[in-house]
């Protein structure tokens, strides 16, 4: 299979996330949010993986070895396919430019501090002959073996192969999904970040890869 080759985001042109996500981040999203109990943050070890076949190939598990340190632990496929090498024990910023790496980590601490569900939007802008690409990464907390929030489950899609370049990049012109698990029990409206929150450093995070 062609590395994250699946059209799926675009209900129309004009919404580039559109209203439905991706079959494998709305599988995955399905069963992470039926294993929360209520309003508790999964456990690890709850994860079925025969509950998620079908999204497996985009699906990772990160692991919080530090503040503002997670590194692939877990990686489906397709995940090998886009690097061209077997990502685990590499950081997830292994995927993008070095240009959104620290902003990056900012979100991703947020998942195991808050903790939080956060989908970012991606794409990879169009070059010669070839077109923008368009995606999301999807990140949500897992609880480890002493019921701390060190673990997250999550998945990285795009419409078509990101060709020879490998990387993705934030989209800043898009909101993103944030979502803490104490909003549950309020039943808050989603939080929408815009393209200004994208790119400000809400606080220094260094990422060791």
């Amino acid at each position: 299979m062609n590395a994250m080759s699946v059209t799926y985001f675009r209900d129309t042109d004009t919404d580039p996330m559109g209203s439905r996500p991706h079959p494998a981040m709305a599988l995955l999203e399905n069963h992470w949010q039926s294993l929360r109990h209520g309003q508790n943050t999964p456990a690890r070890a709850d994860v079925d993986p025969a509950s998620i076949d079908k999204a497996l190939s985009w699906t990772f598990i990160l692991h919080r070895v530090a503040p503002s340190v997670a590194r692939i632990r877990i990686a489906g496929q397709n995940l090998h396919d886009v690097l061209r090498m077997d990502p685990r024990g590499m950081p997830i910023s292994a995927f993008f430019d070095a240009d959104d790496r620290s902003t990056l980590s900012v979100h991703v601490e947020s998942v195991f501090s808050d903790p939080a569900l956060i989908m970012i939007p991606l794409h990879r802008p169009a070059a010669l002959l070839r077109p923008e690409v368009q995606g999301a990464l999807l990140l949500m907390p897992l609880t480890d073996h002493l019921g701390e929030v060190t673990r997250a489950i999550g998945a990285l899609v795009t419409d078509r192969s990101l060709g020879q370049r490998r990387r993705v990049q934030i989209n800043g012109h898009l909101p993103m999904r944030y979502e803490p698990l104490s909003m549950y029990s309020a039943k808050a409206p989603v939080k929408q970040k815009g393209p200004s929150d994208m790119r400000s450093a809400l606080r220094l995070v260094v990422n060791n890869g």
